[in-house]
């Protein structure tokens, strides 16, 4: 089948107008209009309905739609990109990053990422698990590290596991020699990350296991704002040390292990199908972000383990 007639399809689609669409394209109307025959003839459907004040599209023409728009990009990214260099990829880069990783992860990532495509501008979302999912869906985030969330949508490599710790202020006798039973650290005062997916969410099942009444004083969407109550006095949290490495360091904050049960967060690399990025280049940003965590891990910056090491292709899983 003739792509550029599907070309045109998704074109008139989108205006929802053959007119709009033949000026847009810088075709003949007529021409236009044979081209679209021609396609409905060889589907043999109809892809659209004609109305006053254009074209709509037909349950068909949704489908087609909905199965094309997405591989057409890639091969048209994938003609544009056709033996050139990496370094040639001179559009925004939209990653997504997770607050706990921040202080660690994002200044070596954009290092590593601005050395491979020197020609690209970045743009770094923060936010949670399903902020970040919602934000590639829409397409505002190319790929993001997250935690694993159970949607088709998305295609999701495992990274990392890291342990949760318990959180205090300066005050507190935390003491990083001594773990603190899980069933003791739900009695304390917590500040709770606000979030459908991850921490919050991994507190109140260990709980549920455990069989033990999980309470908290204090909500928030903020790791920032969450160490800085912490910091205060007003909770304690429950955070891996990615997360406050720094304020640890400096005597900010004090930490302690967890015990019966171990508490551990998982975090991955994930995009969409509908990335419009060509494969290479998606590898490519996927491999850079494996390579930095390991190295954060392997010199021990990172307090986690890696679990994926084969090569990772958001397109295909």
């Amino acid at each position: 089948m003739d792509t550029h007639r599907l070309k045109y399809f998704l074109r008139i689609a989108e205006e929802r107008s053959i007119t709009r669409a033949a000026g847009v394209l810088g075709i003949a109307q007529p021409a236009l209009s044979r081209q679209l025959q021609l396609l409905e003839e060889d589907l043999g459907v109809a892809l659209f309905t004609r109305t006053r004040r254009g074209v709509e599209l037909t349950e068909a023409g949704e489908r087609l739609r909905a199965s094309t728009a997405g591989p057409l990009r890639q091969l048209e990214l994938a003609v544009q990109y056709a033996g050139t260099p990496l370094a040639r990829l001179d559009r925004t880069l939209r990653l997504g990053l997770p607050e706990t990783t921040v202080d660690l992860l994002a200044a070596p990532l954009l290092v590593g990422l601005t050395t491979v495509f020197r020609e690209a501008t970045f743009s770094v979302t923060v936010g949670s698990t399903d902020e970040l999912v919602e934000a590639m869906l829409k397409g505002a985030v190319d790929v993001a590290l997250i935690n694993p969330v159970p949607d088709e949508r998305v295609f999701y490599r495992e990274l990392l596991t890291e342990d949760l710790f318990v959180i205090g202020g300066p005050d507190t006798d935390l003491d990083a020699s001594h773990a603190m039973d899980f069933g003791d650290v739900v009695g304390l005062p917590l500040v709770v990350p606000r979030s459908p997916s991850g921490i919050g969410i991994s507190l109140q099942n260990a709980a549920l296991r455990a069989k033990v009444t999980f309470s908290h004083r204090t909500t928030t969407d903020s790791v920032a704002v969450m160490k800085n109550l912490i910091e205060a006095g007003i909770g304690y949290g429950v955070l891996p040390l990615s997360a406050c490495r720094r304020e640890i360091d400096v005597g900010r904050l004090r930490f302690a292990p967890i015990a019966q049960p171990d508490l551990t967060q998982r975090l991955g690399v994930a995009a969409t199908g509908q990335l419009d990025l060509p494969r290479e280049l998606s590898v490519k940003i996927g491999d850079t972000i494996r390579e930095k965590v390991a190295a954060l891990v392997r010199t021990g910056i990172w307090n986690a383990e890696l679990i994926a090491t084969q090569p990772w292709n958001p397109l295909h899983g």
